[in-house]
């Protein structure tokens, strides 16, 4: 919406919480959390961050819930009849925005019916206990007139063999007022209603239509309606414990963050506050990762010095539930979010449908939107974003998990790692900065050696779509960040080094000395670059993060490397040698070897993927122009694709003397211009077109400029749908050629929908030409293409 609808619709809230709201006596209440969400809404002006601020504010209204009733639980007066009037929680079986609710003492004859063995067969745990009733009013008018009601049959079909101590609200489904339709999905839970067998439940607030049964100890807790606790040990929460998790790490239950230290296991500086609705964008701004090309990506950031503040009880919202687990304390479980047979959980915030379940040990976790813990894993200092999973068997602590992330068998700790990145066999990863993601870690690697006798103070800097193959050893400091998309082939042991030459291999060597084959991915294996890309796009689920994670692989910043790189091998330090060595001879080569072989692949490779996304600008940028209208002069196609006059201008492509690279991060993905403005797109694949120009034009003219540019785009894209084959081709024959039946159980390489995909865009990429050659019928071009 714009502004000035978005402040319309502002000023309606305003009006009508305001107008729900005066007879309850909290105005100035009201007013306030309405200002400070009109605050929070300036900063959230991105439309893609509506659904992290809507988050917060409903975490914050479910606690303002608990403070209300707790205020309600401990007044001092305790034969005090409370009428409450509630934002109903429950929108789907409810005809109203808001329910009357009556909290009062139990009368002397519902209390006896309550401690009657024969009835309810309930005690308290002492003379000092303080029971209260809490029920929903026919209607917002009726509470005075239902305030005085028997409600002793409701307690006994709904409350049985319970210990009661310090103070207490039982909740009661009464029937006419709470005589709604209830969906199948909660239809479960809504048989169990009721708090039965319970060895002792004090200081608690156990709301109308909650489920409550066979657990030990329930104490300091707020239920709420269709919520469960279910055959658990003990579920406390002390001020003890929040303090002891403010302490040790800023768990902040309220404002939904904590620290999380990253980086060297002994510490070193790389701290940052999380909150449960950050994004990867805020842990990288956070960590000055973006330092290199600013931000631009939007940010969630929330004023957490302004605003109320926290509780120390558990909570449950509606249709949450913690089932069978022996030890819980201060948690928060937002609606439809779930701990299930979980060994023990403390100081843990769960958003919707995220789950800790099956044996897990986890202590100070924040898990975003259907995030998951499972399977005898343990969690300790985690923050798990939108999709992410870990587990089964794993460990993991000071680790912040992007979205859609998957890690199980394995050690992970003092690590980001990044959207769509798995770990799915039994590995090692410590220290790892790993913030875009998109790669695998092989079984058996180990990423994280520390030089023998030290102190675990290294870390280790990946770029995006790193492998790591089976057994690998990668000793620190190692900077992959400008390689995006290597392979560290299986067994390969790294040492420390710097690495800048993107799509490479890199294989055990002669000599000791690791073999680096630059743009081999791009030059022999173009069909997993091409896999992926679709990959990552039907494995991207974590919809409220879509607005930054759906960059492509071969985009702006990429470019930016690959032409840096083929730079760094066009011009060596070390003139004609047949095996170059280290980073002496190759700006970027690191601690490896390179053969003269593989720096002219090298070459070949960047040359070919830079042109083929210059050209490909170029082409769609003369669709464009020929969509809008039919009939084209040579004059008017190169004026608008800023190519008049290109032929006089780049004739000479110069020298590139090679300097000492600065040491930093690339821009990231999200902070590209071209990430979501396609003539910032344009305007970059343009100026790389301008410098490619003079390799691509030969003893052209003005007239046929634009024909040898557009046969060359012809011709790379033809070249790359025929090296997606045969990468894919070169599988099947030896598969075929070595395990019996292969042919019969595996997709042949012409029928591979990768393949054809490649092929299809060729083709289309030729139609695409024979439309321009058509608007510009009648020049010369015409001839040429």
């Amino acid at each position: 919406t714009t502004t000035i609808e978005h402040e319309h619709a502002l000023a309606s809230v305003h009006k009508f919480v305001v107008t729900s709201c005066i007879y309850c006596g909290k105005i100035d209440a009201v007013e306030a959390l309405l200002l400070q969400i009109i605050a929070s809404d300036t900063m959230a002006s991105h439309p893609a961050l509506l659904p992290f601020i809507e988050s917060r504010q409903t975490r914050h209204a479910y606690i303002d819930r608990t403070q209300t009733l707790l205020s309600a639980l401990t007044s001092q007066d305790h034969d005090d009849i409370t009428i409450l009037t509630l934002t109903n929680i429950e929108s789907t079986d409810e005809r109203r925005p808001t329910s009357t609710y009556i909290i009062r003492p139990p009368s002397p004859k519902e209390l006896a019916v309550l401690l009657d063995p024969q009835q309810c067969n309930c005690r308290l745990s002492d003379t000092s206990s303080s029971i209260k009733l809490m029920y929903r009013a026919a209607g917002n008018g009726e509470a005075p007139s239902m305030a005085t009601w028997d409600v002793s049959s409701s307690l006994k079909e709904q409350v049985r063999n319970c210990c009661f101590g310090g103070q207490v609200i039982i909740g009661l489904l009464l029937d006419g007022p709470d005589a709604v339709i209830v969906d199948t999905r909660h239809k479960n839970i809504a048989n169990m209603i009721g708090i039965s067998n319970n060895g002792l439940i004090q200081n608690s607030i156990l709301e109308p239509g909650c489920a409550i049964h066979n657990n030990s100890e329930v104490s300091n807790t707020h239920v709420m309606k269709y919520a469960a606790i279910i055959g658990c040990g003990s579920l406390t929460c002390t001020e003890e414990s929040v303090a002891k998790s403010s302490k040790s790490c800023a768990f902040d239950m309220y404002n939904g963050s904590m620290d999380i230290e990253v980086g060297p296991e002994a510490g070193g500086g790389r701290v940052v506050n999380v909150n449960v609705e950050s994004t990867m964008v805020d842990v990288c701004h956070a960590l000055n990762i973006d330092s290199n090309g600013g931000t631009s990506a939007p940010l969630v950031q929330f004023d957490t010095k302004t605003g109320g503040g926290g509780v120390v009880m558990n909570v449950l919202c509606p249709h949450s539930s913690i089932l069978h687990t022996p030890q819980t304390n201060h948690v928060q479980l937002l609606p439809h979010s779930s701990i299930d047979s979980a060994t023990s959980v403390s100081s843990a915030l769960l958003l919707p449908e995220s789950t800790i379940k099956n044996g897990c040990t986890v202590s100070h976790a924040l898990l975003q939107w259907n995030a998951t813990l499972t399977s005898q894993s343990d969690a300790h200092h985690v923050f798990l974003m939108e999709r992410s999973e870990v587990g089964p068997h794993s460990f993991t602590a000071n680790t912040i998990y992007g979205p859609d992330s998957h890690v199980s068998g394995g050690e992970v700790h003092c690590t980001i790692f990044g959207p769509n990145a798995n770990s799915h066999h039994q590995s090692l990863l410590i220290g790892i900065l790993w913030p875009l993601g998109r790669g695998n870690v092989g079984y058996g690697s180990n990423v994280g050696s520390n030089h023998t006798g030290r102190i675990p103070d290294q870390e280790t800097s990946v770029g995006e779509g790193t492998f790591w193959g089976l057994g690998c050893v990668i000793k620190f400091p190692v900077d992959l960040t400008s390689s995006p998309y290597s392979i560290i082939a299986a067994g390969v042991q790294l040492p420390p080094q710097r690495i800048q030459l993107p799509f490479s291999l890199i294989t055990d060597g002669p000599g000791g000395m690791n073999q680096l084959t630059p743009g081999w991915l791009l030059h022999y294996s173009p069909y997993t670059i091409a896999r992926s890309e679709v990959k990552f796009a039907n494995r991207r689920t974590a919809k409220r993060h879509d607005f930054y994670t759906g960059w492509k692989i071969l985009r702006a910043g990429v470019m930016d490397l690959l032409v840096d790189a083929r730079d760094a091998l066009l011009f060596p330090k070390v003139e004609s040698a047949k095996v170059f060595k280290g980073e002496k001879a190759i700006v970027g080569l690191g601690a490896n070897q390179l053969a003269e072989k593989g720096r002219q692949i090298g070459i070949r490779a960047y040359t070919d993927a830079i042109q083929r996304y210059a050209l490909r600008g170029l082409l769609q940028r003369l669709v464009e122009l020929c969509n809008s209208q039919k009939v084209l002069t040579l004059v008017e196609a190169l004026h608008h694709v800023g190519l008049n006059g290109v032929v006089e201008t780049s004739q000479s492509t110069g020298s590139v003397v090679s300097s000492k690279p600065v040491v930093d991060w690339p821009v990231l993905p999200w902070n590209e211009a071209s990430h979501t403005d396609p003539e910032a797109l344009w305007k970059h694949q343009h100026s790389i077109l301008m410098k490619e120009i003079p390799s691509i034009i030969h003893n052209g003219n003005g007239n046929d400029t634009l024909s040898q540019l557009l046969q060359k785009c012809i011709a790379l894209e033809n070249d790359h749908a025929l090296r997606v084959y045969k990468s894919k081709s070169r599988d099947d024959v030896r598969g075929a050629a070595t395990v019996p039946g292969y042919k019969d159980v595996h997709i042949a390489a012409e029928d591979d929908s990768v393949v054809l995909a490649a092929k299809e865009e060729a083709d289309a990429v030729t139609k695409e030409v024979q439309l321009v050659e058509e608007a510009l019928g009648g020049t010369s071009l015409r001839s040429r293409l």
